[in-house]
């Protein structure tokens, strides 16, 4: 398994991994995953997007943030998604903290989630982050259990949108 940044090389197989998440109906993360990829042009533009922001450019209030795709070159098949914010501000980090990462669903229990959270953990130690904030919805019983597994204990329980209350986030903290 590999961890690769977002490159225009890769448009088949993210295809196939969005049109498999997409006939699934599951929730897609991280992000970056819902910009648009259908055509040449919007997957090269994703990649773009990927890039721009992990350098802080065109980013608004929002913190610079690095993304990388689980590959397996054996099968060559994308496996899923990890976005690692470089800090936290008001606008994006105060709810989902830190890290994202998403699997999809035909790979599922497999231990990639993990795998992805354990990456994504040491690259925020290389970047000199000394803890970590994460967050998963509550009814994302695989996800919140990945993060205790990994270390992150429970700090909280906070609504994304107050006046829906299914839209609980389960935050956890991780000291590097």
């Amino acid at each position: 398994m590999q961890f690769i940044k977002p490159n225009v090389t890769y448009h088949s197989q993210y295809r196939e991994m969005l049109d498999e998440w997409l006939a699934d109906g599951s929730r897609i993360a991280p992000w970056t995953l819902h910009l648009p990829y259908v055509s040449a042009e919007d997957f090269a533009a994703l990649v773009a997007r990927c890039e721009e922001v992990e350098r802080g450019e065109n980013i608004g209030d929002f913190a610079p943030n690095s993304t990388w795709w689980l590959y397996d070159e054996e099968r060559d098949k994308l496996i899923g998604a990890c976005n690692l914010r470089h800090w936290l501000n008001d606008t994006d980090g105060q709810l989902w903290g830190h890290i994202g990462y998403g699997i999809r669903p035909s790979e599922r229990r497999k231990g990639y989630a993990a795998l992805a959270l354990q990456t994504m953990l040491q690259e925020a130690k290389a970047r000199g982050l000394n803890e970590v904030l994460l967050g998963a919805y509550s009814s994302n019983i695989g996800s919140w259990k990945t993060m205790e597994r990994c270390g992150a204990r429970f700090l909280r329980s906070v609504l994304e949108d107050e006046s829906d209350p299914n839209s609980e986030i389960k935050q956890y903290h991780i000291t590097l």
